[in-house]
């Protein structure tokens, strides 16, 4: 497998590694320095594979002739020509651009925030008073990447060559399914809900004395709930009867939970989330992670 390009390029080049293929990866000759952050995504990304730098274009000819799989992250299309990709013979050859190979926004420019943004990620992301957040992290490029991965396979299981192209964008609408599905089947706009998980309630991160406590009481958890909260009472509060009426409730739950969660601190949360047994955990520094 030969792999040329950035985080989804290399996500898709490590799930070939893992697959037992050998990955030769083409880099620039010239690259920045890292800090250990980076360094860490290197290790992750790229262990296991052969790194080559500053090929000339003969030689990357020739290495994409002998391969099996080609895969190419790029700007656009012009950056896949000028790589000299259409003549290139290798059997199964995936790209990876931000609209898709072909198509009259096939060169526009784009990064992952911007085509979050684009396609309506960025919307859901963020408290619904405040300013919407992109996601953390490298999720768009990693996606790309495994739909890249198993569309490749599926075409070298069943013998056929074939030009895969992945636009960064329609990966954004496929991982839309929860929105998708409101609109479609209620006709309504999911909108941002903070550190909330909107369709179990409660679902929130609360603060401690000392810290913060999330917590994640899908139905089951909730007579538990009550408990952790030294609050049965609310089993019989007619707010609260059903997962439904305390997301219509969620307002006053919320404050509810506040109240009694706010005058404990870390330790006696992480006792009586044990000794109730719901879902729940302090948030930990990166030191005592």
């Amino acid at each position: 497998v030969l792999e040329i390009g950035h985080h989804a390029a290399g996500y898709c080049g490590k799930l070939f590694a893992h697959a037992g293929y050998e990955v030769v990866r083409v880099e620039p000759s010239e690259r920045a320095p890292a800090w250990a952050s980076q360094q860490a995504l290197e290790l992750f990304l790229h262990a296991g594979k052969r790194r080559l730098r500053g090929v000339d274009s003969a030689t990357l000819s020739a290495l994409a002739d002998a391969a099996a799989v080609v895969i190419v992250e790029a700007a656009g299309a012009d950056a896949l020509a000028d790589a000299g990709f259409e003549d290139w013979r290798t059997p199964v050859r995936v790209t990876i651009t931000p609209y898709g190979a072909t198509g009259p926004r096939r060169n526009d420019p784009a990064t992952p925030h911007t085509l979050l943004a684009e396609g309506g990620y960025t919307y859901l992301m963020g408290d619904a008073d405040r300013a919407p957040l992109s996601l953390p992290g490298h999720y768009l490029e990693f996606q790309s990447g495994t739909l890249a991965f198993v569309a490749a396979n599926a075409a070298r299981l069943s013998g056929s060559a074939a030009h895969i192209d992945i636009g960064m964008l329609e990966v954004v609408m496929m991982m839309s399914q929860f929105t998708t599905m409101q609109w479609h089947c209620k006709g309504t706009v999911r909108r941002r809900a903070g550190n909330e998980f909107w369709t179990v309630c409660p679902s929130n991160l609360f603060p401690l004395r000392d810290g913060w406590l999330y917590v994640n009481i899908v139905p089951a958890f909730w007579d538990a709930f009550t408990l952790f909260l030294d609050k049965p009472e609310l089993l019989l509060d007619e707010r609260f009867q059903n997962n439904d009426r305390r997301m219509a409730n969620r307002d006053d739950l919320n404050a509810i939970a506040a109240a009694v969660i706010a005058s404990m601190d870390r330790a006696e949360a992480n006792r009586r989330a044990e000794e109730a047994r719901i879902p729940a955990g302090v948030v930990h520094s990166l030191g005592e992670v």
